[in-house]
């Protein structure tokens, strides 16, 4: 079985690829006894799509809804796999190692380079794609979400009272 590396330059969005943020249940937790996956979704110009489609990897991707004219393809890593589980290697512009606890999250539209190894399989006319590397070289904050703003604000508590009881000549109307 031949394996090909391929190397693609794009915009990540959704990045789950360290451990601490992989999807652990996937789509109708399909993935929950399997420890989950790390996935990263990326916008691929004209260019880095022909690249994976002569790698003759079986991922298609989609029209990006963020940026006209580009292919959004998600690329995936399985946590527990035979030949090579575990999260990718994920590494600054410098090449040090991106420490999740320290950097924080890949945001969305970070200029990512991905190394995907494209390999045959056992089945017949079926090709695997599996991510091993992502090169972050122009970092976008990731900020999450505030919804607690358009939330009303939390009071405390207050135990139970007593049901009050009013008489019909007490109500104003």
């Amino acid at each position: 079985m031949a394996t090909r590396k391929v190397k693609l330059t794009g915009l990540g969005y959704w990045a789950k690829v360290f451990e601490d943020n992989r999807d652990l249940t996937g789509f109708e937790d399909s993935l929950k006894d399997s420890g989950g996956q790390c996935t990263i979704d990326v916008d691929l110009d004209a260019e880095s799509f022909a690249k994976l489609n002569q790698s003759k990897s079986m991922l298609r991707g989609k029209e990006s809804p963020d940026n006209e004219g580009m292919t959004r393809v998600r690329f995936k890593r399985k946590w527990e796999e035979k030949f090579a589980g575990g999260a990718p290697k994920v590494v600054k512009d410098d090449g040090s190692v991106w420490d999740y606890d320290e950097d924080g999250s890949i945001g969305n539209g970070s200029t990512v380079e991905v190394i995907l190894n494209v390999y045959d399989t056992s089945r017949k006319n079926i090709i695997g794609t599996r991510l091993e590397k992502v090169k972050v070289t122009n970092h976008v904050e990731y900020v999450p979400d505030d919804d607690e703003d358009d939330a009303p604000p939390k009071t405390a508590s207050k135990p139970a009272s007593k049901p009050m009881t009013i008489d019909d000549d007490e109500i104003p109307f």
